[in-house]
């Protein structure tokens, strides 16, 4: 299978078991109804590899910030579409030059990069009417939309002498998946532990190599961002089945 259609493949996995599952799932005693609430937490470090004028880049990122807000309707079957918009930010902290074949070492890297993600989700709740899967259960799930990807001020240089600049933000697709678990601590109240592996196409922000004006150039790569969170959702209307 092609590298690049195997994320999309492997986001399809869950919603392809939620459908099969849907005749197990708990009895219309789950409370239902819409709900809304935010999380907040952490991006976990992975290297980006991208292309600059014909040069291949690595950046390492230091651990990121991610937060946002969610909105959706459980249903009594385990089935939860949601709508959620995330904020992701990292600092660069190093950035590798590859090129003619040869790895450049990097003098200084500076810079950060950020995404804002609008994402429409489908979970499946793994939820029972009574016993401990009614207080606390698991979650799986994929989501599609858009992601506004931003890099700002990215600045490398090699000892060799090359290098260069990249700022500017770049609109994609983007597509995720995740699992977690919920904790319903009132029939208003439900917390959760999340778990996202965000991926978006390719990204093409404008840059400049050292010594060049050809404001054409482009750094070119995907977004990748495993994000670990906490959030809390407010259902309207609980304790009604």
């Amino acid at each position: 299978m092609n590298r690049r259609r195997l994320p999309l493949a492997l986001a399809c996995v869950p919603v392809a078991l939620s459908c099969l599952l849907l005749p197990c799932a708990a009895s219309a005693d789950n409370i239902t109804g819409w709900y809304a609430g935010g999380n907040i937490g952490f991006d976990i470090p992975v290297n980006q590899n991208l292309t600059f004028a014909g040069n291949g880049v690595t950046n390492q990122y230091s651990a990121g910030f991610v937060g946002g807000i969610r909105g959706g309707y459980s249903f009594g079957n385990g089935l939860r579409p949601e709508l959620e918009f995330n904020y992701h930010r990292a600092s660069i902290q190093n950035s590798t030059i590859y090129t003619d074949g040869l790895t450049a070492p990097v003098g200084a890297a500076s810079g950060s990069e950020s995404a804002k993600t609008l994402l429409a989700d489908a979970w499946y709740d793994f939820r029972q009417p009574d016993g401990m899967l009614s207080v606390i259960y698991p979650y799986v799930g994929a989501g599609i939309g858009v992601a506004d990807v931003s890099i700002s001020s990215e600045r490398f240089s090699s000892f060799q002498g090359s290098g260069g600049t990249a700022s500017g933000s770049s609109t994609v697709i983007a597509y995720q998946i995740g699992f977690g678990a919920n904790y319903q601590i009132t029939p208003y109240l439900v917390a959760s532990a999340d778990f996202r592996y965000l991926m978006t196409t390719n990204f093409a922000i404008p840059g400049q190599t050292s010594g060049d004006s050809d404001s054409s150039r482009k750094l070119v790569g995907a977004y990748r961002e495993p994000s670990l969170f906490v959030g809390l959702n407010y259902k309207f209307g609980g304790g009604e089945s």
